[in-house]
């Protein structure tokens, strides 16, 4: 039996679509122009990939970082080196590349919201939300709790796991340590752990002390949970209170309400698997 190396298609290529934006896209979903993101780029406020033939490529945590320098000019008024600074403060302080893929979920929100013909005033009403709220959620100005997004995703006809898929839809054999998409959001970083069409949902939760679900949801399937490391907190049906450490894991129906939550002091890790994938 031979030994399998790699899978070719977990390898992205600079240059393919999937790998992200053209500097006019990104420079159009920023709200600035193309020579200002050019501006930018020589002064070292941000950094992009080129594909073979040259051209400037903006992956989706590089929108983060560029919505993030748009304010800080526009609203703050700061000239480049306090931007600099601000950047650095936060813990930014140079744009290097990230080995996981983070993704925007603003630009996918919206794209999918106009997709159904829908204005930011019907979509929010259809899920309990405000006009305002959406519009800076699609913008990644705000952020949104997990019970918030699953219920929005669920009217949009799409799940939380579509949105961190690769768009070929091929499943990827082997997916190297920190290579899968991510998302993170208000204190939980979700990151996939496989692509394409599969029958189960594979992903790896980071979940920073206090932070949860927010809510309770529901969906089709089944799922399973495994702690890796800290404490997880899981409540179904608003009754059933199953508290997970290092090593416990739990089963149950997708379909009974469910919230969840991390109560400790320190990150706890799992492995989180929905079956069919419809989180």
């Amino acid at each position: 039996m031979s030994e399998v190396l790699i899978d070719q298609a977990d390898v992205p290529t600079i240059g393919s679509r999937d790998l992200g934006y053209k500097v006019g896209e990104a420079a159009r979903m920023v709200g600035v122009s193309a020579a200002t993101v050019r501006v930018w780029e020589r002064e070292g406020l941000i950094a992009t990939s080129r594909s073979s033939s040259g051209y400037r490529y903006f992956g989706d945590e590089d929108l983060v970082r560029l919505r993030r320098v748009a304010y800080l000019r526009r609203v703050e008024k700061l000239n480049t080196a306090g931007i600099r600074r601000v950047l650095a403060e936060e813990g930014h302080d140079r744009p290097t590349p990230r080995k996981r893929r983070e993704v925007a979920l603003g630009p996918r929100l919206r794209k999918m919201r106009q997709e159904r013909g829908q204005t930011l005033e019907q979509a929010a009403a259809a899920v309990g939300l405000s006009a305002s709220f959406l519009s800076e959620l699609e913008r990644d100005q705000s952020g949104a709790s997990m019970a918030t997004l699953h219920r929005l995703l669920s009217y949009y006809g799409t799940t939380f796991a579509a949105l961190l898929q690769r768009p070929s839809g091929r499943v990827a054999r082997l997916k190297r340590a920190g290579r899968g998409r991510s998302v993170r959001n208000h204190g939980v970083t979700v990151e996939q752990l496989a692509d394409g069409q599969a029958l189960m949902e594979p992903q790896i939760f980071t979940v920073e002390p206090g932070a949860g679900s927010e809510g309770s949801y529901s969906h089709e399937g089944e799922e399973f949970v495994y702690v890796l490391e800290g404490s997880f907190e899981v409540v179904l049906n608003d009754q059933e209170r199953y508290l997970l450490r290092d090593g416990d894991s739990l089963y149950y129906p997708s379909g009974v309400l469910h919230s969840w939550r991390n109560p400790g002091r320190s990150v706890a890790r799992l492995i989180w698997v929905n079956t069919p994938p419809t989180f």
